[in-house]
This record gives C-alpha cells, structure tokens and sequence, in this order.
C-alpha cells in the first residue's frame, strides 16, 4: 500500500526495482524486462509519481568536483515559543543546506550541509545557521565518510 491506501502491484513493484537497479532505464528497456508495452509502463509510472510512490529521478554529482568537499551536519536543540515550521523553513533555504530532519531525543533537527573549507562553516554558522535557528545549543560535526545502502528498497519491495 501506499501512503493513499492504494495497493502497489506486483508488476509496480518489478518496475520500481528495476529503477532502483538502473535509473536510467528508458520506458522500452522496462517494457522489455517485463513484458508490457513502452506506454502501459510510462502510464504505470506516470500514476506511481501522482500517487507520490517515485518521487523522482536524480542526478549523483559528486559535490566535491564543484568545490564542496566538507559535510557538515548540526544537532540544534531549540527553544519553546517560535513555530518549528518557520525554523525548518529558513534553513532549508540556506543554499548549502542539502537536509533538515525533525528527530526524536536530545536534538529537535538534524542539518546537513555542504561547504568549501573550514572558513566556509564558520561563515555559514555564523551568518546563516545561527542567524535563522531559534536554538537554544548545537553541535556541529564535520562527516569524515559516509556509506549508504547499496539497494535500500529492494528487499523491502519484495517481502511486501
């Protein structure tokens, strides 16, 4: 099921490992692995995307090729009063940001961002982070290395 309550078929849920598989498999290639024609796919994507199941193609550049090399993530505690909403709102539109998560614990946000070098953070602490977030104390941590799941749904897809 989906987030609607619409039941995901066997035959989305081939399409939807196939894409995770190789993004960039054109409509025919996925019409040939499952043998349906090119527009019966792109009308089954085309409904997969509206139902908010894909969410979207992607390009993985590496950030570091265009100069941002540090990651940086910040745990914000904030302070009672101003709405989380406009927080989150504001730093999401910081250009360097790439995301904001709203956790459980002793942190209230996660932040993810990317920058050049060392005085890159402090400028983007100092007048961007700090200057937005109604927080009460932070931490910051440069990621050193990250790992991400090769295939994360593709289990998922098929025990469901």
């Amino acid at each position: 099921m989906d987030r609607n309550g619409e039941a995901i078929d066997a035959t989305d849920r081939r399409l939807l490992e196939l894409l995770i598989e190789n993004p960039r498999l054109s409509n025919r290639a996925l019409a040939r692995s499952i043998q349906m024609s090119p527009t019966s796919v792109g009308e089954r994507l085309d409904r997969l995307q509206k139902r908010g199941v894909l969410r979207g193609f992607r390009a993985d550049v590496d950030p570091s090729a265009l100069g941002y090399a540090v990651e940086v993530m910040v745990a914000i505690q904030l302070r009672q009063g101003k709405p989380v909403r406009e927080t989150v709102e504001a730093l999401r539109a910081i250009p360097e940001v790439r995301s904001v998560q709203l956790v459980t614990g002793q942190w209230d946000l996660l932040l993810t961002f990317l920058v050049r070098d060392q005085h890159h953070l402090r400028d983007i602490l100092l007048g961007d982070v700090w200057a937005v977030a109604d927080f009460q104390h932070s931490e910051s941590m440069i990621i050193l290395q990250s790992w991400n799941a090769t295939q994360p749904l593709t289990e998922a897809l098929k025990d469901s």
